[in-house]
């Protein structure tokens, strides 16, 4: 129309139409932190630790350490994958150092004293494991006491019940074939417990995603009043996902024994550390309803990395739990940083 003002489109600090199209374009960075998938971090952190002692240490980046670093994250990555079902319910497993201690000694105490078949003493201890696991999740779901609290007393007697196996001392007189079989057998070129600790790793995250356990597992997580009022069977998922952690707990403390060829009392110590360390490093929320299992995974080979190298660099070992426990917290609060508006 003539003698109609015309407005201009670009003029500095004017709010235009294409202003307008171009915020709404434009990238939301909470969408952004949200959306990243949640083994992001850990990656980057699995990178950051590798080159350093790449870098530092060359004996770091030998075949032979690769091997007992791949070796030695059996037994974490098998408890690993149990803490990440029980802490994607929302709930915490600290006994499950201990009980890899127990189960240790009562394979080799059903092998050396008892006379047990070798097999057999290995599916006694992994049926401790188990019995220990189900009593926590019925103490929890029937007795309605906190995770932490019945944890943390298992934690305890489990570890002293480890020391009454022989007077507190270790049982090294078992079958040769444990420690052949587990630790000295190679299967595509790597070693046997490298595949099993991964097998458990998939079987994880299998039940996880593709079963209606898992997700029940992480409907109870995300809002147990939800899904109790939904109908889901909340005491018995809980009741199961401890059963199966203390079952996997047997089954570290067999890879244990078959590595060092030895039951000893103190296996496991520091295990539950490092398993709750993994999980949450690897983008599991330490409160439920989210979980991954190769963020898991990741973090089990950050942790155990993390291990070789301060140990090949002469520190003592209290230099990485102290390294571990201030992962945990930066995980924590990298969790919270995801969740902020």
């Amino acid at each position: 129309m003539r003698g109609s003002p015309s407005f201009p489109c670009s003029l500095p600090g004017r709010f235009t139409l294409d202003t307008l199209s171009s915020s709404r374009n434009a990238p939301d960075p909470v969408a952004l932190r949200r959306t990243a998938p949640l083994e992001a971090g850990v990656a980057v952190v699995l990178c950051a630790v590798l080159l350093f002692f790449a870098w530092k240490l060359p004996e770091f980046r030998s075949e032979s350490n690769v091997r007992l670093i791949l070796k030695q994250s059996a037994q974490l990555a098998v408890v690993a994958t149990g803490m990440t079902l029980v802490i994607a319910t929302g709930g915490i497993d600290i006994s499950v150092g201990s009980l890899v201690g127990l189960c240790a000694m009562t394979l080799g105490w059903l092998s050396a004293m008892r006379g047990w078949p070798i097999e057999l003493a290995c599916m006694g201890a992994v049926g401790a494991g188990g019995l220990c696991g189900l009593c926590n999740g019925l103490l929890i779901t029937r007795g309605q006491l906190p995770p932490i609290l019945v944890t943390l007393a298992t934690f305890a007697m489990a570890r002293a019940g480890a020391s009454l196996f022989n007077e507190g001392g270790s049982i090294s007189d078992l079958p040769r074939g444990l420690n052949e079989t587990f630790d000295r057998t190679n299967f595509l070129s790597l070693p046997v417990l490298f595949w099993i600790g991964l097998l458990a790793l998939a079987g994880g995250a299998i039940l996880l995603r593709c079963t209606t356990f898992g997700r029940q597992l992480l409907a109870l997580g995300g809002n147990r009043t939800a899904a109790t009022l939904s109908g889901l069977p909340v005491q018995r998922t809980e009741a199961l996902v401890y059963t199966l952690s203390g079952t996997l707990a047997g089954f570290a403390a067999v890879l244990n024994t078959a590595y060092k060829a030895t039951a000893t009392p103190d296996a496991g110590q520091f295990l539950e550390l490092n398993a709750i360390t993994a999980v949450v490093l690897g983008g599991t929320l330490i409160t439920g309803g989210r979980a991954t299992v190769v963020g898991t995974g990741l973090g089990v080979l950050t942790i155990s990395a993390l291990l070789s190298g301060v140990r090949l660099s002469g520190w003592q070992d209290q230099v990485a739990w102290f390294l571990v426990g201030a992962a945990l917290l930066l995980a924590v609060e990298v969790q919270k940083w995801r969740g902020r508006e």
